[in-house]
């Protein structure tokens, strides 16, 4: 062997040690920072914990159960109505 190759031996013999070494390091650091960067997400919608707030919870429900049909019927209203206006004024143009 060459002088060449024992150094490169030597030299990729002690990285990999230092390799070994550094490589559970760089895990837990890895770790505790997505841990953290989890824990420290907020939700933006509220959250209920007690039994205190299960009919305001059962209200809200309600409040926008109600407003999603009244808009559905207006939409449904509207459309309707545009309809018959289209088909009158094409009713007339024609005859």
């Amino acid at each position: 062997m060459t002088l060449q190759d024992e150094k490169r031996r030597s030299l990729l013999g002690r990285l990999s040690k230092q390799l070994g070494y550094a490589a559970p390091a760089l895990v837990l650091v890895a770790s505790g920072a997505t841990f953290q960067a989890v824990a420290s997400e907020s939700s933006t919608e509220p959250t209920y914990t007690s039994g205190v707030e299960a009919p305001l919870m059962l209200a809200e429900a309600h409040a926008e159960g109600e407003a999603e049909a009244k808009a559905e019927g207006e939409a449904e209203g509207e459309a309707e109505g545009e309809a018959e206006g289209e088909a009158e004024a094409e009713a007339e143009a024609e005859g």
